[in-house]
């Protein structure tokens, strides 16, 4: 049966290619959202991962060509921009009638810059995604006015023009990534185990700069129902997953709740998650996460230093992390501590602080470079928005060469030998 609707996620660029730390956005962005959409329009939506699948160019001109789509939904982050560009240019010439519509980081970050593009529309931001999607095949068909598109943003004429406001789901709404829609092994192999990757929450009210699940979500928090989650779990046959949320531990009773439902449930699982350090304080709760199978948590410390949280509008002492830590190996969960180098004005002696605090307390440390999104704009071309990549950026530490800066982000354990 031949599809008229497809979802494409084009290749990222060299360093950030199927890596573990972009897997998780693909069951997310992906299998989730897809899945919501083919729930709710009665048509075959077909996938082509290209990241994950590492799709020879001719297979994919050929399934372009074979199925002929009227609708194709991209999604877009700073990694592959320059790459789904190319492709939707591509496509274009072969479909000239078929929609694209754009969403993901780019579209919310950079709306204007997709006026000298090819696409006929983005999604707009504080929008769940889906529905904007969902409204967009719709209208593709025939099946829905321009004008009644909600959260879309048409691209005419080298202008933005808005459609119907953007609404957000009700959590029972979500959808669930359908493990025999999209290319399970694959991303097993990114996330390097076999775990699948589950949203929990959306929506966070802290705002961070660097950080896009305001633009997303909305500052409000959504959390799916317990038992939707646990029948989930119960119809998969894994035993590891990823509670996708910003911020776990912020609904304390909510977390409880699911907790005490997966202790109490008889297939057990292995679990991990990400927080704040300020948001794990509650031992009864790290107790109970224990319990019921939590291994790691991921928490989004960035540096230990004063001035280098300041400058990102982080509020919190060293001894909030030290008990966060002491927490977790007193339930022996993992504390992975999440930093970034190239904050706002941070110096060389501040990294090695933030390290040296790090390694004295034997946390796992998984380093970012710190990506100002902000600082981007619409007249930068696909190359100079690529630079913005959380693994490469860098606009320098005094005493801190590019290339030093590089082994410290891929080599963090001889941090000490990298710094003299």
């Amino acid at each position: 049966m031949s599809s008229n609707l497809l979802f494409i996620w084009a290749d990222s660029g060299l360093s950030t290619k199927s890596n573990h730390v972009n897997a998780p956005y693909h069951f997310v962005h992906i299998g989730e959202v897809m899945d919501y959409v083919e729930k709710n329009i009665n048509e075959q939506v077909d996938l082509m991962d290209i990241e994950a699948e590492q799709t020879e160019f001719q297979d994919i001109m050929k399934k372009i060509m074979d199925n002929n789509y009227k609708g194709i939904a991209f999604y877009i982050n700073t990694e592959n921009l320059q790459n789904t560009i190319k492709l939707q240019e591509y496509i274009k010439e072969i479909l000239p009638n078929c929609k694209t519509i754009a969403y993901g980081e780019m579209p919310i970050y950079l709306p204007k810059f997709f006026k000298k593009t090819k696409f006929n529309a983005i999604v707009s931001k504080e929008c769940d995604q889906e529905i904007a999607i969902l409204d967009f095949f719709k209208y593709s068909l025939g099946k829905l006015q321009e004008n009644d598109m909600r959260g879309v943003i048409l691209v005419k004429n080298k202008e933005l023009i808005n459609c119907k406001k953007g609404e957000f789901l009700a959590p029972k709404e979500w959808g669930y990534t359908n493990v025999t829609k999209v290319p399970i092994e694959q991303y097993f192999k990114m996330e390097k185990k076999k775990q699948v990757v589950l949203t929990i929450a959306r929506g966070c009210p802290y705002n961070c700069p660097y950080c896009n699940a305001v633009l997303y979500y909305g500052k409000k928090e959504r959390r799916r129902d317990t038992k939707d989650i646990i029948e989930y779990i119960n119809k998969l046959d894994y035993q590891y997953y990823k509670f996708f949320a910003p911020d776990f531990t912020l609904n304390e009773p909510k977390a409880i709740e699911l907790c005490e439902a997966l202790i109490n449930n008889s297939k057990k699982i292995k679990w991990s998650c990400t927080t704040r350090p300020d948001l794990l304080k509650n031992e009864k709760l790290v107790k109970l996460m224990s319990e019921s199978g939590c291994y790691k948590i991921a928490i989004g410390i960035e540096s230990v230093e004063k001035e280098d949280l300041k400058s990102i509008k982080k509020r919190y002492d060293n001894n909030v992390i030290i008990s966060g830590i002491e927490l977790l190996q007193k339930y022996n969960i993992e504390y992975k501590a999440l930093v970034m180098f190239g904050l706002p004005n941070q110096t060389k002696e501040s990294v090695e602080y933030t390290l040296d605090f790090l390694n004295k307390y034997k946390v796992k440390i998984r380093p970012t470079a710190y990506t100002p999104f902000y600082e981007m704009n619409h007249n930068m071309n696909e190359e100079e928005i690529s630079r913005y990549d959380k693994r490469t950026y860098y606009e320098g530490i005094p005493g801190i060469s590019y290339s030093d800066f590089l082994r410290l982000i891929y080599d963090t354990k001889n941090y000490k030998q990298i710094l003299g």
